[in-house]
C-alpha cells in the first residue's frame, strides 16, 4: 500500500502513537520492542521502516509523532 497522504496522529490508536513516538525519540529500536499489530500498521502507513534488523522512523513518521 502506498500512502497518498500523511495520516494524522488522531488516526492512530494510543498504542500505535506511543510506539511511533518511541521509535522517533530513539531513532532506532529492535523489532521485538513493538507489538506485531502496531508495527505492521505503522509500516503500512509509511510512518516507520524495517531496516538493519530494527525499526527506524520515516520523515512522515517524525512529522506525525511531533503533532
Amino acid at each position: 500500500m502506498t500512502p497518498t497522504r500523511i495520516p494524522s496522529a488522531r488516526e492512530l490508536t494510543g498504542e500505535e502513537l506511543r510506539s511511533l513516538r518511541s521509535v522517533v525519540a530513539n531513532s532506532f529500536i529492535p523489532v521485538h520492542q513493538m507489538s506485531r499489530e502496531s508495527r505492521t500498521r505503522l509500516i503500512d502507513l509509511g510512518l516507520i521502516q524495517n531496516a538493519m534488523g530494527g525499526l527506524m522512523p520515516t520523515p512522515s513518521g517524525k512529522i506525525v509523532a511531533r503533532l
